[in-house]
């Protein structure tokens, strides 16, 4: 995909500008907040908790962060559902329960203008994710809003005399099966807290792709193998995303002009 590959050339590009300069060892810990906007009726809501290790890559006008990420994801919303087709407000409320692991890259750029002393310091921050594992898969998802629920949609034969009992013609629902993509680009601020310790705010945009099946079933079908054979449909997704965290930088001591160690 093109993200991937613009991702790749700006890595190989800041490395080749950052190649003779020091370096030190960095790692964060973030919390992440993702309210879906636009797409989907804007009803996907995800927070996070994300884990960073990686290279910073100092010049005087600016540090260059290459990081591994590691990120814990999980929804955050509920759904209410009525209890039966023909009475309005009985509700159940119904617990999201996606979980996900994510691993991936991010760069960060932090600007010094020349200060480095500064306490205060914009960045800008890119990172793309992809899902290692979610305890989620083949679970129901809410029709054209994609959260989770506890229960599939049904169709109904309606009785014909006032009190009988209602049918269930046949049962539909979307399923998850992945989310291969979340990325983020987002602008903040560094505050140093100490020496080596900063405190980072940060809101952007966030896209994510997430696989999904449908599948319509009889009452007695098994749906589960029903959905080997069904394909998967793309789900695209924009966020609005807002995280905070704390950095931590370990720094090294030059040896030589391009080597460093503890």
């Amino acid at each position: 995909m093109k993200i991937f590959a613009l991702f790749f050339t700006f890595i190989y590009i800041s490395l080749t500008t950052f190649s003779q300069e020091k370096f030190q060892l960095v790692t964060s810990l973030s919390g992440s907040f993702e309210k879906e906007v636009i797409s989907n009726k804007g009803s996907q809501v995800y927070g996070a908790l994300g884990l960073n290790l990686g290279t910073r890559f100092s010049q005087a006008k600016g540090d260059l962060d290459i990081s591994l990420i590691y990120q814990f994801s999980s929804n955050v919303v509920a759904y209410k559902s009525n209890i039966y087709p023909n009475e309005e407000h009985q509700y159940i409320v119904y617990n999201s329960v996606l979980r996900s692991h994510f691993s991936g890259l991010s760069l960060k750029y932090t600007f010094n203008n020349k200060d480095r002393d500064r306490k205060i310091k914009p960045f800008i921050f890119l990172s793309t994710l992809t899902e290692i594992t979610s305890n989620y898969k083949k679970g129901y998802l809410l029709d054209n809003e994609f959260i989770p629920k506890n229960e599939s949609s049904a169709t109904y034969y309606y009785p014909s005399i006032p009190g009988g009992e209602y049918t269930v013609d046949y049962y539909y629902s979307n399923f998850y099966h992945s989310t291969p993509l979340a990325s983020s680009l987002l602008g903040g601020i560094d505050i140093k807290l100490s020496q080596n310790l900063s405190l980072n705010i940060a809101a952007g945009y966030a896209f994510r792709i997430m696989k999904v099946k449908y599948a319509e079933w009889k009452e007695n079908e098994d749906v589960y193998k029903k959905l080997e054979t069904i394909p998967t449909e793309n789900v695209f997704s924009h966020f609005l995303d807002v995280q905070l965290g704390l950095s931590y930088d370990f720094p090294l001591k030059k040896t030589s002009k391009s080597k460093y160690e503890l």
